[in-house]
């Protein structure tokens, strides 16, 4: 085993050091070890610390989903989250055997992450070098927004992992040309697309490179076309439930554009309610844009300048402004839908970039390499030490506040959800509430077809000798309290938050 880890430190030192630039240069260019160690690396550097910040309210509606049966998440899909419907799916199995801990519901992501990890390692070093794959691979493992995407119980790792999956198919058939190579990309195709329906335009993008490098363009145009037939009943479905996106501001395009700058790679945090990082964490963000961005800029010049490398950079390219530019298009022309962890599937091809750029520095100074890498892994820490806190949390999220109801609050007999939405808190942190009567709840979320349940309103009869009652309201919003005081209640505690204010009543 000690010869064996050795071996492995070795053949990345070697490779950030080599000189030969072949696919073929070295032991390194070859077998499993290596890409296998690289997605572990990253699949610690995802679960390090996942367990730290609470739900949010993605994350519970991902819950939401998962508690139901196959039937009921079916009635679901038909009027919300058909895009998330897959995810969801196999999220209800995993939890039926791991439960809904923080750790249980984002540990297949940071697996994801892992995986699409080593395939990014194994797609540079086809494409490029030994060294290009190494640093390709160290680089999507700290990349703050693939470690975000593996510490969250959302699809975007998975789809990122599918991209991985989708490239190396599609270089196996543009090898082969075989039948079999191409139907297995075209089913590759579908899942993305039933993962994610964005993920569509990564296989838009593998089309587009395919003719500008003028390889196997009949096959890739045929096989994209026969997956696009086959998802698009499922796209046409997605997109009429488009009002679940109403949420995403109507941003200028030069506010979109900063924000894409910023928030696309080298952020990752994309929690609505999260307060903005410190100057320092924005600081390390911007030296690390500019470091990564640089040696994009400076692998693609080195690599033309000597005729080499243009398959991953036109794949690199293609997959990364293609997507990008066709959110930008509707954002501005239709409505806006442009999220930064939509496009996570593209953090893959941007560490190939700058993995190339790396592998592109000079190899006669032999500090280049491993100073550059190193740069961008410490710049790529600073970030995770406010995703992976509590620092950047507002002071109401769902898991501090579900908690206040064993100790900081009167525990309630029951509770008044001013809004559907709001019971997420229930639905993330049931222990809390077990025991505790949800007084406004009509229907439950699996038998309302909902995420969050219908409510109906709570008359002063349902109020009278209940004891102690907690009120949840959206802050900022008139609350309509009108039965509390035709029952008697008299309030006890009022503590506004930023998202929401709790009042508890005793109803005698």
């Amino acid at each position: 085993m000690e010869s064996q880890r050795t071996a492995t430190l070795t053949g990345i030192l070697d490779g950030l050091g080599n000189r030969r630039q072949g696919p073929d240069s070295g032991a390194v260019s070859s077998g499993w070890k290596l890409p296998a160690a690289l997605g572990l690396l990253a699949f610690c550097v995802a679960f390090v610390g996942m367990w730290i910040p609470s739900f949010w309210d993605d994350e519970i509606a991902t819950i939401s989903a998962a508690r139901r049966s196959p039937g009921e998440l079916l009635l679901l899909l038909q009027s919300v989250d058909a895009v998330h419907g897959l995810y969801y799916l196999f999220m209800h199995f995993w939890t039926s055997v791991f439960g809904f801990s923080e750790i249980a519901m984002r540990i297949p992501s940071a697996l994801a992450v892992g995986l699409a990890c080593a395939g990014t390692t194994i797609i540079g070093r086809r494409l490029g070098s030994p060294t290009t794959g190494i640093a390709a691979g160290l680089v999507l493992a700290f990349l703050p927004r693939m470690v975000w995407a593996g510490t969250e119980a959302r699809q975007s790792a998975f789809a990122a992992l599918l991209a991985v999956a989708l490239t190396l198919l599609l270089l196996r058939a543009w090898e082969s040309n075989r039948v079999l190579d191409w139907v297995l990309y075209g089913l590759c195709a579908v899942v993305g697309v039933w993962m994610f329906m964005f993920f569509v335009l990564a296989v838009m993008a593998h089309a587009a490179a395919a003719v500008i490098l003028r390889r196997r363009v009949l096959g890739t145009l045929v096989a994209s076309a026969v997956a696009g037939a086959t998802v698009l009943p499922f796209v046409l479905h997605a997109l009429g439930q488009k009002a679940q996106v109403d949420w995403i501001q109507n941003r200028s395009l030069a506010q979109t554009l900063m924000t894409a700058a910023v928030k696309q790679f080298f952020y990752g945090d994309d929690r609505p309610t999260n307060n903005a990082p410190p100057q320092w964490v924005l600081g390390a963000m911007l030296v690390l844009g500019v470091i990564e961005v640089g040696l994009v800029v400076w692998g693609i010049w080195a690599s033309r300048r000597h005729g080499r490398h243009r398959t991953l950079i036109v794949l690199g390219l293609s997959i990364i402004l293609l997507p990008a530019l066709g959110l930008l298009l509707v954002s501005v022309l239709a409505q806006p839908v442009y999220v930064a962890r939509y496009l996570t599937f593209t953090a893959p091809a941007f560490a190939l970039l700058v993995g190339l750029g790396i592998s592109q520095l000079p190899a006669r100074k032999a500090w280049l390499r491993p100073v550059a890498l190193a740069a961008v892994v410490l710049c790529s820490l600073v970030p995770q030490l406010t995703i992976k806190s509590v620092v950047s949390e507002p002071a109401d999220t769902e898991r501090r506040v579900a908690g206040m109801l064993d100790g900081a609050l009167p525990r309630p007999a029951a509770v008044v959800f001013g809004e559907p939405y709001l019971r997420d808190l229930a639905l993330a942190y049931p222990e809390h509430f077990d025991g505790v009567a949800d007084l406004a709840l009509e229907a439950s979320p699996a038998e309302s077809g909902t995420l969050w349940g219908v409510n109906s309103p709570v008359a002063a009869g349902e109020l009278a000798r209940r004891g102690n009652v907690l009120f949840v309201g959206q802050a900022g919003a008139p609350a309509d309290l009108s039965a509390f005081a035709e029952a008697g209640c008299r309030e006890t505690d009022n503590r506004p938050f930023e998202r929401m204010v709790l009042i508890s009543f005793t109803c005698s």
